[in-house]
């Protein structure tokens, strides 16, 4: 699901730990600011990356990618901030498929282009064109359903069907699906 930012507090200072928003060049990015640099008269931060889902970004050796920003681009984000989110599927994501009143609900593990090419839904995410794979599950549990030889129950479809589901892991009869 990728998220977009909706409040914006430009009245707080921005300290360590803040999570602001800033434009380099034509690229928009948000990150966690990890350290304050003052210096030749301007204030700056060092700022760890997050990526279309608010997560930490990483580079090749496993350490955090990092910007250096000067304070004036930088906007901070309310702690209280919300998220719009938009449909992008990743792999692992909990789906519900719909058809009439019939649901089910699946896992996500891979994405087939539909004229049988090479599907860039794994470097990029979903591009809206591919099919999306899954492995069907249970909505309470959320065990792996098998079909009657033993064999574990998938489907494949296209994203006008599916929409993404949270799980909800601490209800009190188990894990459960709850839709969003």
């Amino acid at each position: 699901m990728k998220r977009k930012l909706l409040k914006i507090n430009h009245e707080d200072p921005i300290e360590v730990g803040s999570v602001i928003k800033f434009k380099i060049n034509t690229t928009r990015h948000v990150g966690e600011v990890f350290s304050i640099i003052e210096g030749r008269g301007k204030l700056g931060y060092e700022v760890i990356l997050y990526d279309k889902r608010l997560r930490p970004m990483f580079r090749g050796d496993g350490t955090y990618k990092i910007k250096r920003v000067v304070a004036d681009k930088c906007k901070l984000i309310d702690e209280n901030f919300k998220f719009k989110c938009e449909q992008n599927y990743e792999l692992g994501d909990v789906v519900c498929h719909k058809i009439v009143d019939n649901l089910r609900y699946g896992v996500i593990i891979g994405f087939t282009h539909p004229d049988g090419l090479f599907s860039t839904s794994y470097e990029t995410g979903y591009n809206g064109t591919d099919m999306i794979d899954c492995v069907e599950i249970s909505k309470r549990g959320l065990s792996r359903k098998r079909d009657t030889e033993g064999n574990i129950k998938r489907f494949s479809t296209f994203s006008e069907r599916l929409s993404t589901c949270e799980v909800d892991l601490w209800n009190r009869s188990g894990p459960k699906i709850v839709q969003t």
